[in-house]
């Protein structure tokens, strides 16, 4: 699915509870939970940036990405 279907799936992690596995969303094109990417610990996440960059780890507080932070999910129960 899409980043959108993750996000509506997903169950809300405040930001200070974020773990390992769960999905952090941002808003990177208009629109609400445009990319997704999987928080890996120590502020860190790994998502496909774009096609040029392929896959890659960034920061939370990247300033790109922390502008555009919506919030985090997980499909775990």
């Amino acid at each position: 699915g899409t980043s959108a279907d993750m996000g509506q799936q997903s169950r809300p992690v405040e930001r200070a509870d974020i773990q390992p596995g769960d999905l952090v969303f941002f808003n990177t094109l208009g629109a609400r939970h445009s990319h997704v990417g999987l928080y890996v610990g120590n502020g860190r996440f790994v998502h496909a940036s774009n096609p040029r960059t392929g896959v890659r780890m960034d920061d939370l507080s990247n300033r790109y990405y922390a502008q555009r932070f919506e919030g985090a999910g997980t499909l775990l129960d």
